[in-house]
């Protein structure tokens, strides 16, 4: 069902309504491309069936499917038209084209080709669970996620959502699990793993199929080495593997999530898979982000960033608080001249 996932939270403020992101995506519903165009996305039924709603609910998940459709034109189909062109114009005008001229010619023959290119197709999964409130993409990089996510707000714009970040970074805390061997709980770290170093070079080492519990790993990550990607199963359920922008890739279900269970028929798998899927990483994802320490609060942390920077803030207050403080001081201890009176005065 879903080979990777991207996570991003809803807003607090969005207001689940199937029927209403239904009939927004229908406003949205894909059509192939066009004779001159090079591009074409829309929604289309998750099941894969003509006719079916272009948003299921399995359960308490939503799951959409997003078609992309390009038209292929080699580069090299395109530079030898371009080339007839500029051989046809300076045999008749027996001068060759200038670069202004050429780059006019290219996109005329990028138009001119386009109704003649085939045509390839992709799908990018989407689950939502509106009680978790994560929107999931099946991409395998953000930014065809967020390619994604701008259709879908185009459709229905009140949708208000961002890439949900961990309290502290996945590098540094799959860094510190290579180091101790001490992953979070239900976790166990397997045998793939990429190591990056920051600098220039971006030095690089891979090790697959390999042990990671050894001295030369740790040495690696000593002199400054940052895992990039780490191979993990959850609960000896779920093999993914984690990268340090968190994402989730290469999700595999173990034997043991099908153990008991009978082939679904034809009719039925979508549903089968879907629940089988949805039920597994739906709590997987939250036990990744406890283990990562917690998610990051973006809406606390700007609160607290305005507050201390506002006019009369957080910043302000420890020179009013002196300022009372002083203020007080001198109302409880009299000043030196006071002193010297109260002692002169005859009548004490």
């Amino acid at each position: 069902m879903f080979k990777n996932l991207i996570v991003y939270r809803l807003s607090n403020d969005w207001q689940p309504n199937l029927e209403k992101l239904e009939d927004a995506l229908e406003n949205e519903r894909f059509v192939p491309c066009g004779a001159t165009e090079a591009l074409s996305a829309g929604w289309v039924p998750p099941r894969g069936e003509p006719g079916a709603r272009l948003l299921e609910e399995i359960g308490d998940h939503w799951l959409l499917s997003l078609r992309m459709e390009k038209r292929v034109l080699p580069g090299s189909v395109v530079r030898e038209k371009v080339d007839e062109m500029v051989e046809r114009v300076e045999l008749e005008t027996g001068r060759r084209p200038g670069k202004k001229q050429q780059r006019d010619m290219k996109d005329q023959a990028t138009l001119e080709l386009l109704p003649r290119a085939f045509t390839l197709q992709s799908h990018l999964k989407v689950w939502i669970s509106p009680k978790q409130g994560f929107l999931m993409v099946d991409a395998g990089s953000i930014g065809k996620a967020d390619e994604l996510i701008t259709l879908l707000v185009k459709a229905d714009s009140s949708i208000n959502l961002h890439l949900l970040q961990s309290a502290e970074s996945p590098a540094a805390c799959m860094s510190a699990w290579l180091m101790d061997g001490v992953p979070p709980a239900d976790f166990i770290i397997d045998r793939d793993c990429e190591l990056k170093a920051a600098d220039e070079m971006k030095a690089a080492v891979r090790y697959a199929r390999h042990n990671l519990d050894t001295d030369e790993v740790k040495a690696h990550l000593t002199s400054g080495k940052m895992p990039t990607r780490l191979a993990m199963t959850w609960k000896e359920r779920v093999s993914f593997t984690l990268t340090d922008t968190m994402q989730i890739k290469g999700i595999k279900f173990l034997d043991i999530v099908f153990d008991g269970r009978d082939k679904p028929a034809k009719d039925e798998a979508f549903d089968v898979d879907a629940a089988l899927a949805t039920g597994e990483l739906s709590q997987l994802i939250p036990d990744m982000i406890e283990g990562l320490g917690g998610e990051l609060d973006f809406i606390g942390q700007s609160a607290k960033i305005a507050a201390e920077h506002a006019p009369g803030g957080a910043a302000a207050k420890p020179a009013a608080t002196d300022a009372k403080d002083a203020k007080a001081s001198q109302t409880a201890s009299p000043s030196k001249d006071e002193d010297l009176a109260t002692e002169a005065a005859p009548w004490d």
